[in-house]
Parts: structure tokens; C-alpha cells; sequence
């Protein structure tokens, strides 16, 4: 095998190259088969529920488990980024992004682009200030905005991010940019369970109150007092003030729990994490800089790409009770046309990933102009989004 290289990807981003870079990934639980992994949740009404679907895995129907969606995916990706971005490391430290800043009572707290959920698009930069003026009037902004997939650069200029991971300006009335992602990953687990009976573990841990067992407050007056100075949501305040059970504010024992209500987990027998680059999708980008400059530009959004997915693989952070371990190298493959040149490369390590990445800035910079120097589009988020806003969950 041999190693992904820029001449690679230049011939890939142009018109005739391979459509896709896939990577797979075998994983396994940290705790062994034997134990069990909390897939994504969601919510069913008023209930929390897994994603149970049926996948076609080596040749045969089988039931799967969610583990980690597209959309969740790419987010983990990006934290790569941001990562960079506050420990001033390596290239990607260097790409332009937009900065929201809240004054609160912990401090300054700022976010960037890539940690939005609408990146470029996202309410807390539209409803904010730049240079003293609502966002929405700022010239680079609009120019931002008003971006199409023919011509990309005044996006690219203010948040690269939202170029490479994509995003929909949404809310607008009109002239909606809609950048497709060229990235996708999940990652799926294959049931231990493929029967009929149910696959998810139902169970919750118990809580043990070295004080009392039970605490019950009968007395309205009571459950004001205890609440009065006590730093709560509205909602659990309301919620103790109204039945009096000390458990809603965290006061009193709870037995464990088996209720079919209750999610912990499920038991897998695989799972498979994937990773597909397309170049077909970066393709359709364009940058207003000519053929060769675009076609460098897509380069190095993919090698963008390629680095935060490195990150990822080097530190598969999920979720709660969800620690994954690879069980083997990945295998990574450039996807040739008509199903006959598939190449197998080597699977990127950071260092080969940040190299590919340093070599198709230098090339962007050379025949497009691109100029990373951490420039930053300051945003000062509005303050009556933190006065109306609440840690309470909808």
C-alpha cells in the first residue's frame, strides 16, 4: 500500500477523478462484547428512544443499533478544529472563524463557527453585533450571505468550516444558501439481539441519601423556604414547590430501576464506524478564482476534512457509558470509477494527515491566494439571549 498524496487529491477535485475516499473502521466495545454501549437517543413524544433499523451488512440483513449520526458525526469532526483553534496548534489553528462572545456571570465565554449548530448561519451570530452594528448589516457578512456554489469565496474568507461541513441559511426569506456537506460518518453497532425480543437494556442505577432515605415536604412554607436561596432551574423549583418530593432536587434515596422507560443500553456484536469523502459533491464548488484556483481550494478542504477525521479516530469521544476501542487498522480506500480502480491506501496518522494538509495550503496559497493568518470575525452575542435563556431542557 501506499500513502494518500496532494497529487491525489488535485486529480480527484477535478472533473474525471475518483468520486469518493471511504474509511472503515472496526470497533469494538472498551469493556469487551461482553458489556453493553449507550447508543445516540431520541426522542419518540414524550419518551427517549434508540434508533433500531436494519442494515445490509456483509451480504445478510441485520439489526442495528444508531450509534453516532451524520450529523452528530461531522460535529465530532469539527471539534478537532476548535480544539486546534484553542491550543494554537498546527494548520487548521490558522483558518479564519467567527466568534460569538457572551459576557456572563462566569466570565467571558466565546464560541466559534465550527462549535454552532448552524455554523456561519447560526441565531446567536445573526442576532448578534460586529464592529458595533447588527450582524446583518455588516458588509462581510452579506457578502457572506449572498454567496452561491458558483462563486463560494466570501464564505470561504469568513468561515471555511461552513464551506467544508456545510450548512443552510434558513431562516432568510430568500436567497437560502444551502451548502451540501462532502463529508459523512456514523457509526452503526450490530445487535448481539437479532431475534424478536427487545435488544435494549432497561435499567437505572440506584441513589443512596446518607442523611435520610426519604425526605417529603407537606408544608407549602417548608418547600419555599428550602427553594428560596437554592440555585435552580424554574422548572425543578416549580416542580418541588408544587409536590414536595425531595427527589426532584436531589434530596432522598432512589431504588434502582428496570422500567421499561428507562434506557441503558444495548449489546452489540460488532460496530463499524465510516467515513466517505466526496469529491463528486466538491466538485459542484466553485470560488470565482479560475479553474486551477478552484480546484486547489477543493484540495484543501479536503485535506481539511481528512485531518479532522484523523483527529476523530485518535480521540473517539462519544458519549456517556459509549468508550469505544479500534479493533484493527482502518481500512482506507480511494474509490477509482466503474467500480475497477479502487486503490487501498494507508490509513493517515495526524502527522501524515497534518503534512498532506500544510502541502495543499501552500499549493491553495500559491495559485489561489489563500491567506490563513487566525483572522477572526468578532461577534458580540446579544444580552437578551442570556437573560431570557434558562439550563432547563424544553
Amino acid at each position: 500500500m501506499r500513502a494518500l498524496t496532494l497529487d491525489d487529491l488535485n486529480k480527484a477535485v477535478r472533473i474525471g477523478g475518483a468520486n469518493s475516499l471511504t474509511e472503515r473502521i472496526e470497533m469494538v466495545p472498551a469493556g469487551g462484547t461482553e458489556s453493553i454501549i449507550a447508543p445516540a437517543k431520541y426522542t419518540d413524544g414524550n419518551a427517549a428512544t434508540y434508533v433500531i433499523e436494519t442494515r445490509y451488512i456483509d451480504g445478510a440483513a441485520k439489526k442495528t443499533a444508531l450509534i453516532d449520526s451524520k450529523t452528530s458525526h461531522a460535529n465530532r469532526l469539527e471539534k478537532t478544529i476548535t480544539d486546534a483553534m484553542k491550543d494554537n496548534e498546527g494548520l487548521l489553528s490558522l483558518m479564519p472563524r467567527i466568534c460569538v462572545s457572551y459576557q456572563t456571570d462566569a466570565g467571558e465565554k466565546r464560541f466559534f463557527d465550527n462549535e454552532l449548530p448552524h455554523r456561519a448561519f447560526d441565531g446567536h451570530i445573526r442576532v448578534g453585533t460586529h464592529d458595533g452594528q447588527p450582524t446583518s448589516k455588516s458588509e462581510a457578512y452579506i457578502a457572506a450571505r449572498n454567496s452561491t456554489l458558483d462563486n463560494l469565496m466570501p464564505m470561504f474568507d469568513l468561515s471555511p468550516d461552513t464551506v467544508a461541513f456545510g450548512g443552510w441559511d434558513s431562516t432568510r426569506s430568500r436567497n437560502q444558501l444551502r451548502i451540501p456537506s462532502v463529508f459523512s460518518g456514523e457509526i452503526v453497532g450490530v445487535l448481539a439481539e437479532q431475534g424478536d425480543g427487545d435488544p435494549v437494556v432497561h435499567r437505572a442505577g440506584a441513589r443512596v441519601d446518607p442523611v435520610e432515605p426519604s425526605v417529603v415536604v407537606d408544608n407549602k412554607k417548608d418547600r419555599e423556604k428550602i427553594t428560596a436561596d437554592a440555585d435552580l432551574s424554574k422548572n425543578t423549583k416549580d416542580k418541588f414547590e408544587r409536590e414536595g418530593k425531595g427527589s426532584s432536587i436531589g434530596l432522598g434515596a432512589i431504588p434502582p430501576s428496570a422500567s421499561k422507560d428507562v434506557l441503558d443500553g444495548v449489546a452489540v456484536s460488532r460496530v463499524l464506524c465510516i467515513h466517505v469523502l466526496s469529491f463528486a459533491t466538491l466538485r459542484s464548488f466553485r470560488f470565482g478564482k479560475g479553474k486551477d484556483g478552484d480546484a486547489a481550494i477543493r484540495a484543501l478542504i479536503a485535506a481539511v476534512i481528512l485531518r479532522s477525521m484523523v483527529g476523530f479516530n485518535a480521540d473517539p469521544v462519544l458519549r456517556a457509558n459509549c468508550f469505544l476501542n479500534e479493533k484493527e487498522a482502518p481500512v482506507f480506500i480511494l474509490n477509482g470509477r466503474f467500480g475497477e480502480d479502487d486503490v487501498e491506501l494507508e490509513p493517515l496518522t495526524i502527522e501524515t494527515a497534518e503534512a498532506l494538509l500544510r502541502t495543499a495550503y501552500d499549493q491553495a496559497h500559491v495559485v489561489a491566494g489563500i491567506d490563513w493568518q487566525r483572522q477572526v470575525f468578532e461577534v458580540v452575542g446579544n444580552p437578551e439571549v442570556l437573560r431570557n435563556s434558562s439550563a432547563a431542557e424544553e
